[in-house]
């Protein structure tokens, strides 16, 4: 199984050879085997990769992610067959029930908050009863928006009384927005690896969003970003250092129904088991997640 994510961050070649991806930097030469790695992130413009690398690497079902001048990533490329019943799932996927979507959706808005619940608790935050009480609460497709009213008791919690989501405190944000990005492009690749649509949601209805699918599932994954961005939260940027310690979030591991997974598995666990419930192929998830 791929389990590696690689970074590439200063001025290099990426070529391939014998089923290697091989990167020659001014001053060494890496050699990984592409079963080894599910992502590569191109967090530089000064990075060179020839086309016969991004076709291997596309036929390994690998994702790339590319970035901008400022290291911030805008568009990746895929496979387009990773998923021999991709046509038969989509039609599927266009007649999903809407109440089935909205037990979903509740389902992970809850599971959301129980996170964001927990991460304040391993901080030692006590003013944590307003958030707790809004479990109780979550309708059926969170009709009365209980997910927003979490986010703002949660995000002062967390990084202090003055912060703003998307406000001033532009080091914290542009963390969050680098971190939640990097997730949505691991949720997208199991996504299309099943064989459906990003595009098509359950909750999210973006009409300029490819990945309102990804924003839906990603949603119970966010605090595990939100942990590192907290370890940094005094630094004034996003460096390169804590760029990869935000991609290096995927290889971490947490616990879902007792079962020790790393984050990408776990991704791709509730992948499944959400679309398996959608096209009633399997039991409503009754996912518990220890983060």
């Amino acid at each position: 199984m791929a389990w590696r994510n690689i970074v590439i961050a200063q001025h290099c070649k990426i070529k391939y050879k014998l089923n290697q991806l091989v990167v020659q930097t001014d001053s060494d030469v890496y050699q990984i085997p592409l079963e080894d790695i599910q992502a590569i992130v191109i967090t530089t413009t000064r990075a060179v990769i020839t086309t016969y690398a991004i076709a291997e690497i596309i036929k390994s079902g690998i994702k790339i992610v590319f970035s901008d001048l400022n290291g911030a990533p805008i568009g990746e490329i895929n496979a387009y067959h990773l998923n021999s019943n991709r046509n038969q799932n989509i039609h599927k996927q266009i007649e999903w029930g809407t109440n089935d979507k909205a037990l979903l959706w509740s389902k992970i808005v809850k599971c959301k908050i129980q996170n964001q619940v927990a991460l304040l608790n391993e901080y030692r935050v006590t003013d944590i009863e307003s958030i707790n009480a809004l479990l109780a609460t979550i309708e059926v497709g969170d009709t009365s928006n209980r997910e927003a009213v979490a986010a703002r008791l949660y995000f002062p919690r967390l990084f202090g009384n003055d912060f703003v989501r998307s406000g001033e405190n532009i080091g914290i944000n542009d963390m969050l927005d680098y971190g939640y990005s990097i997730l949505a492009a691991a949720v997208a690749r199991e996504i299309s690896a099943a064989g459906y649509l990003t595009e098509l949601a359950i909750h999210h209805e973006g009409p300029h969003n490819h990945y309102n699918l990804a924003s839906d599932f990603m949603e119970p994954f966010r605090p595990i970003i939100d942990r590192t961005v907290k370890r940094y939260a005094m630094e004034a940027q996003l460096t390169n250092d804590i760029k990869f310690e935000l991609i290096d979030v995927l290889n971490q591991s947490l616990n879902i129904n007792g079962k020790e997974m790393l984050l990408t598995q776990a991704i791709g666990d509730i992948v499944r088991t959400s679309v398996g419930y959608l096209n009633h192929e399997s039991a409503f998830p009754d996912w518990n997640f220890e983060i």
